[in-house]
Order: C-alpha cells, then structure tokens, then sequence
C-alpha cells in the first residue's frame, strides 16, 4: 500500500498550497480530492482575493500569469445605500499592487491543481473519495481508506499525519471527532448566487468593479466580475429575512428585481449558470488537530464571506502547519509541540479578524441604520479618502482590524463630511 509522510484530504486552496509547501520542505505528499478539483466547489465561497493573497500565492510558484484566463483585476468598487447615495473606492496600492482579483472559483482551483503537479514530490490523486480514517492500536491516525475514481478501495499510510483540507462539511474532522470550540450561530446570513455574462458595466468608464448594492435593512446585492466578460451577482440577506420558501430560484430572482441599480446592470444580461448558496452561514472554530490528523483551512476555521478573507486565512494556516510539519519531519519539536503552537499561530493570524467579522456581520445585517445616519455618517464614511483607503488596508490585512475605525478616524470623517456639505450647499 501507498505510504507518504503527509496525507492531505482536499484539493482546493487550503490543502494545494499546503501540499506544496510540505513537498518544498522534503516530504513526500499525497494530495487527494474526491471531486475534479476544475468543478465548482461544493460550498460556494466569496470569489475575492487581495493583493495580501496573491502575494502568498507567489510564495508558492504560482504566479499571477497561471490564472490570468480564470480571474479578472479589480481596480476600484463601488457601495451605495439604495435611494440615498454611491461612493467609487478606488483600491490603494498594497504589496506592490493597486488591484485586487474577482475569478472564477473552479477555473482557478483548476489553474492551482496545474501547478501542483510542476513540483516534485507530490502525488495528485482526483476522484479519491476518503471513507474513513485508518488508526493505530494506540487510536492514532495513521493513513485513510476510501475509494479511487473506478470505484476500487484504496488504503493510503501517512507517517506523520492526515489533514484534513476537505471544507466547512469536512469528513476527517467528524471521523476525527473535531470539537468546536467556538461557534458564532445567532446571527449569520445568507447567500445565493449566480454567474452571468453581458451584464451592464458599474461606472461609466466600463471598467470591472465589485459593487455593493445595500438596501440597508439586511439585504444586499453584489457584483463579483470574475473570469474575463463574466460576473457573479449574489444576494447576501441575514438569515431571519431570508424567505427561500423551498424555491431558491424564485427567491433570488425576486430580490434581484426588488432593485432599481440591480435591475438597470442586469438588463439584457444572462444567466449562464445555476443558482448556488449556503444557507445560515456557520462561524467557527474547531480544534486544530489530534492524535495523528490536523486541521486546515475552512476545515478548521471558517466565517461570513462579508469580508472577502477565506482565500488569505487559508494560504497563512497552511504556511504556519506546513512550516511546523517540516520542523517535526526533522525531530525539531514534537507532536504535543506542533499542536499547541499551530493552535496559537492560527489563533494570531485569524482571530481578530474574525472578531471584526462577526461584529461587521451583525453591524451591517442585524441593524438597520435610521435614513438620517444613511444620509450623513454612513455617506460621510464611504465617501471620505482616507476612510476608504484604511478600509481596503484592513481588507488587505496591511492594518490590523483595531487600527482601523479608530476615534481619530472617525472624527475626521465627521469633520470632512460636514465640510463638503457645507461647501456644496453654499455653492
């Protein structure tokens, strides 16, 4: 039977650039997928990646020219409240880039599982439907068993671990028996969507840009440009008011022509694929691993796409595990050693941002702004530059989330919105 120092359950970004990573560092790999990783994903996720992102992609040997056919460049985004007002954002240079990337999510991950087959030492395994964890006399686990794509069992060793890169559904952490240990589920949101083609430009100049259509009562619209000439549009509504009633068809329809901006972009415009979404979207955390299997990626950690930060938190929790891997590869620390310091990297690399995601989910969602705040703070805040330039960072994660909507921020923001009003009512 197959034996790999690494087992990596999940094909998709969390489990390839771990793959990756471990194989550069000198371990053999096993990378399986129960799906062809060039299909949609099972779970739809926010198709957005920062410039913080791709340059972690490029630590890996996969740069920007192997994915440019699946991903289209963002330059600026626009956010409007409704019957109020629209602000243009453009995107502040950040590690070297003033874009960001919207990209089709399957030609992507197809585009990633490409690469991994360019470095040495991984063996790519599509169609390896895992059925169960294989364990030791001492419950440590210690390979899988499942199925190849003939449908014939399979039973693969791993000397060091089994990770699990298999999603927010993931197998290996319900065979592994994966607490969670902190569960975010009171409020959350739900979202559909859809692909499209000809579909109106956002600004005059035609350019791609992520838009966000607020009605500021828990229901959004959002424009995702993604492979070239194509574009996702996703109703995101908090999970209270989401009234699927069975039929998600007719459910996003109707909020799509509940809005004159969306109505006016999607005129003439297709739908060219099916309507997908999540329902109730989890926030949690689950522990990071035990007896011989680990966590990585939506698997282990995963939150509201409200802030576009799947991408970048699953490319740093691989980092931080494939860097402690390769140390216990070596006999630099032990097994008991790499869980408690993997569970504190992720905790740091993470955990903040998810606290400021949770608090925008329920800031944006749960509370409905009176039209006078909509008219003059909300107006002021996304209208000001230097708010929407700490605003990207933050997106980017060039500032930590407390170093963005600080008093002193704010208060400018009163200050220059007050002053333009003036302006443009005296003039």
């Amino acid at each position: 039977m197959p034996v790999f120092d690494v087992v990596v359950v999940g094909a998709r970004v969390a489990g390839a650039s771990l793959a990756i990573r471990l194989a550069q560092g000198g371990l053999s790999v096993a990378l399986v997928d129960k799906a062809d990783p060039s299909s949609a994903p099972e779970v739809p996720s926010c198709p957005i990646m920062y410039a913080s992102a791709v340059e972690l992609f490029d630590e890996i040997g996969f740069v920007e020219d192997k994915y440019q056919h699946a991903a289209t460049r963002i330059r600026k985004g626009v956010v409007g409240f409704e019957g109020y007002f629209q602000a243009t954002i453009p995107v502040p240079k950040l590690y070297g880039r003033d874009y960001l990337y919207g990209f089709d999510r399957g030609k992507f991950d197809g585009a990633l599982w490409d690469h991994v087959a360019t470095v040495p030492g991984i063996t790519r395994r599509a169609g390896f439907t895992v059925q169960d964890l294989v364990r030791d006399d001492a419950d440590r686990v210690v390979g899988v068993l499942g199925r190849d794509k003939h449908g014939e069992p399979e039973r693969l060793e791993a000397r060091l671990a089994v990770i699990g890169a298999d999603g927010r559904h993931s197998l290996i952490a319900r065979k592994a028996g994966a607490r969670v240990l902190d569960d975010r589920s009171v409020k959350t949101s739900t979202i559909h969507f859809a692909e499209w083609e000809n579909v109106a430009p956002g600004t005059p100049d035609g350019e791609p840009v992520l838009q966000i259509v607020s009605t500021g009562r828990g229901i959004n619209v959002l424009f995702f440009p993604s492979s070239p000439g194509r574009i996702h549009v996703a109703t995101q509504v908090r999970s209270d008011r989401a009234d699927i009633d069975g039929d998600a068809d007719a459910y996003y329809a109707r909020h799509l022509d509940s809005l004159a901006t969306v109505r006016q972009r999607l005129a003439g415009a297709r739908q060219i694929g099916p309507v997908r979404g999540v329902r109730k979207i989890a926030n949690r955390y689950r522990e990071v691993g035990g007896a011989g299997w680990l966590l990585v990626g939506d698997a282990l950690h995963h939150k509201d796409p409200v802030d576009g930060q799947g991408i970048h938190d699953a490319l740093v929790e691989g980092r931080e595990l494939a860097a402690l891997l390769i140390k216990l590869h070596r006999r630099q620390l032990t097994w008991s050693e790499l869980l408690l310091r993997y569970q504190h990297a992720v905790t740091a690399a993470t955990h903040a941002m998810f606290e400021a995601t949770m608090k925008r989910l329920e800031r944006d969602f749960y509370v409905d702004p009176p039209p006078l705040l909509i008219r003059t703070l909300l107006r002021w805040a996304l209208q000001d530059p230097e708010y929407q330039r700490r605003f990207l960072m933050f997106l980017a994660r060039a500032i930590p989330p407390d170093r963005f909507r600080t008093p002193r921020l704010m208060a400018g923001v009163i200050a220059r919105g007050l002053a333009r009003d003036a302006r443009a009512l005296l003039s």
